[in-house]
């Protein structure tokens, strides 16, 4: 399985390899157009950090524009929202979480279609966007209940990390949403379709779509992996879950590569944000942030997801050979 781990389909080089990148099943290789011309000899890298920032910056102005224009609608001028914003947020909860929804599909999906078309004559074939086999996502899913113990452990440490104050700061404010979801406000509907819908789908076309496709392509099928789910941690600005969301964004980058499938993630996604919101809404404190997590059923979680890793890579041979 090791050596398998770093074989090279759909054409990518492995990591240290001087092969070319060609991507004959994906269609990257169809036509030399313009990404060719404007950074087909740049390095992995420097195309990542490109697309990388051009898309957290789609995101972040499509995302702050949309909420200006919501509370305008609403008579909230910025000023307003600035001075007493946990106020308005209590009163417009729904309006913010609707404006980051459009910043995630325009400004993270957008990029990511917009990306893979000037990279791929094919880009839904590049974006992976195909069907999975039933047996993949039974499992996947088994696979990612078998390790949430660990992510929710790794969860538990992460925030015993110590972090400067401003980062402290930071953390309060963006876990002033969470408190408004936690504590009943909006429409669950309307949040399952903000909160779990959208990034789920849009988020995955952007991580497990196009950047990990692209740092496979230039690192190597760990490298994209291991990038793609470190980079999907620190996308979230929060310091704190760092850690458990790359551990869970490495998953789903494993995940897409060994099923071809990005449908897989995009249910894991959801199931894990929708988890979330409701147990939010109806568990109980003890299990919406638990204190910790008993070694009993961390070592039997861990031990299931290794024998559940096992089965996908039996299931991916059988397919293939």
């Amino acid at each position: 399985m090791a050596n398998d781990f770093l074989n090279k389909p759909d054409g990518f080089r492995v990591i240290g390899s001087s092969a070319p990148a060609a991507l004959n099943e994906s269609g990257s290789s169809g036509r030399r157009g313009l990404f060719d011309g404007i950074s087909g000899q740049w390095s992995t890298y420097w195309v990542l950090l490109l697309w990388g920032c051009v898309g957290l910056i789609a995101y972040l102005v499509i995302g702050n524009l949309a909420s200006v224009i919501f509370l305008a609608l609403e008579g909230i001028g910025l000023q307003d929202f600035v001075a007493n914003q946990k106020a308005v947020l209590e009163e417009y909860g729904g309006a913010l979480l609707g404006a980051n929804a459009i910043g995630l599909a325009l400004g993270l999906g957008g990029v990511a279609l917009l990306a893979s078309w000037l990279e791929s004559s094919q880009p839904l074939k590049y974006l992976r966007l195909s069907p999975c086999t039933g047996k993949e996502l039974v499992l996947c899913t088994v696979g990612f209940f078998c390790l949430l113990p660990a992510v929710l452990g790794l969860g538990i440490l992460n925030e015993k990390l110590p972090l400067p104050e401003f980062l402290r700061t930071l953390e309060d404010q963006q876990m002033e949403i969470v408190d408004w979801l936690a504590s009943g406000g909006g429409n669950f509907y309307m949040n399952l379709l903000y909160v779990a819908v959208t990034p789920a789908i849009f988020e995955e076309v952007f991580f497990r779509g196009f950047v990990q496709r692209r740092a496979e392509r230039g690192m190597g099928i760990v490298g994209g992996i291991l990038f793609t789910g470190i980079l999907f941690g620190l996308f979230h600005l929060r310091l704190t879950q760092a850690l458990p969301l790359a551990l869970l964004g490495c998953y789903l980058a494993y995940v897409t590569w060994r099923t071809g499938s990005l449908l897989i993630p995009v249910v894991l996604h959801f199931l894990n944000n929708g988890l979330s919101l409701v147990v939010s809404e109806w568990g109980s404190t003890s299990i919406s942030d638990p204190e910790s997590i008993p070694w009993p059923l961390m070592v039997g979680g861990t031990l299931g997801f290794l024998v559940c890793i096992r089965f996908i890579h039996r299931s991916y041979e059988q397919k293939h050979h």
